[in-house]
């Protein structure tokens, strides 16, 4: 009797023992062959219960945000803004005038272009004066109402180019005027200075990012100030020696970028001049990394061109042999005078490392014959948005059709 409860006890310890195993390894077998998705929710789980959970404090958090600063460098960011020549003449100037008031409002002409022109740096060549000393004035002498300052405020621009022909058409307090005049309105002034001790060029610091900006002119034979005085005392002239100075000023003052605008060029001509190309290089070599023409009212190529720099080594810039007109009434050469480019370049600056991206928008100044026929409606308009408007002249939308093209050309040749 002991003898078969003995081996009875033995059958039951060895049946038990066999079905443990019999369990283990199915469940190994069935956690083997668990989902990825869900071996990865698990995993928490998993470190959760095998440590014991401590609440984050306040110096955790601290401690880990500081690390991942650390490792993550600042990014700081800028925009600028650039167009051509800007002056008030013609029915630009007579359509917009109240006999009652004797005043002038000029409503939102610049209201389909603000995307563009609104930057941090906003800049345009101001080819007139804003003076009492003068009437104002259409053509031969251009001066220009206050009420422009309105406008040109109210499309975002904060620096203006005085460096043109007609800056002294006022004389000395022409220039005196139209400087004060535009810093009442929150417009810096680059390229006249109206005594030695001060510079043509300025340093505008933008978020960490220091933009020089630069401005020169072709030589002006014509002007007389009298008392003994040149225009040269007050307006950077296109030559190498000035270029030199005001350029190593500027890379003196540690800017990331320098834009140099230049007044040069035959007026109504769509092709840059020998010259101009000579300025150019001289520009680049000296520090600019942009170059801005106007002075000829019509549309000039850009390309990047590299130069040697002088000291066995090489530089790459920006040319715009012209921008043509952003504002005026003009109509000497069709089509060619109704259009313009903007140039908008958005900076990112990484690790001390300046990258830029550049975007060229072409325009068009609309002008519309009001109902009783003897004034115009004008509207800054991109030239895209006239590809297929009726009451614009056809001759104008093929020339903004081959200007697209053209641009569209021109920016991959920059890459």
């Amino acid at each position: 009797m002991k003898k078969i409860l003995y081996v009875l006890g033995s059958f039951i310890i060895v049946l038990l023992i066999g079905i443990n195993a019999i369990f283990y390894y199915e469940n190994m077998y069935v956690k083997n062959y668990i989902p990825v998705s869900q071996e990865v929710y698990d995993t928490t789980k998993k470190q959760n219960t095998s440590t014991p959970a401590r609440e984050k404090t306040a110096a955790d958090t601290t401690k880990s945000s500081s690390v991942q600063l650390k490792n993550q460098p600042k990014e700081y960011k800028a925009t600028i803004s650039l167009v051509g020549d800007v002056f008030f003449n013609g029915y630009l100037l007579k359509s917009y005038y109240n006999r009652q008031t004797q005043s002038y409002s000029f409503g939102n002409i610049m209201e389909n272009v603000k995307d563009i022109t609104y930057a941090d740096l906003s800049i345009f060549k101001f080819d007139s004066t804003l003076t009492s000393n003068l009437p104002v004035s259409t053509y031969g002498k251009y001066n220009a109402p206050k009420e422009t300052l309105g406008l040109l405020k109210s499309a975002g621009f904060n620096v203006a180019v005085l460096s043109s022909l007609h800056i002294f058409d006022g004389k000395r307090q022409g220039l005196e005027d139209t400087i004060k005049n535009l810093k009442e309105a929150g417009i810096s002034s680059v390229g006249v200075r109206l005594s030695p001790d001060e510079h043509t060029s300025k340093v505008f610091d933008i978020n960490n990012i220091r933009v020089g900006v630069a401005a020169f002119t072709k030589e002006l034979p014509n002007v007389y100030l009298g008392s003994n005085s040149s225009y040269k005392d007050y307006v950077d002239i296109l030559d190498k020696d000035t270029i030199r100075n005001r350029l190593e000023y500027l890379k003196g003052l540690n800017c990331d970028i320098i834009i140099a605008y230049a007044n040069w060029g035959y007026e109504n001509s769509i092709n840059p001049t020998s010259e101009q190309k000579e300025f150019a290089k001289e520009l680049i070599k000296y520090g600019a990394d942009i170059v801005i023409g106007t002075h000829t009212h019509t549309i000039q190529p850009f390309e990047k061109i590299q130069v040697e720099d002088g000291t066995s080594g090489k530089r790459e810039g920006i040319v715009f042999y012209s921008l043509g007109n952003f504002l005026c009434d003009q109509t000497v050469i069709f089509p060619y005078n109704r259009f313009g480019l903007t140039v908008r370049i958005e900076l990112t600056k990484k690790d001390n490392k300046l990258t830029k991206k550049i975007l060229v928008e072409p325009i068009y100044i609309f002008r519309k014959t009001r109902i009783n026929g003897n004034y115009y409606d004008f509207m800054l308009l991109k030239a895209k948005d006239i590809l297929n408007r009726s009451d614009v002249r056809q001759s104008y939308i093929r020339y903004a059709k081959k200007l697209l093209d053209e641009v569209q050309s021109q920016l991959q040749n920059l890459q």
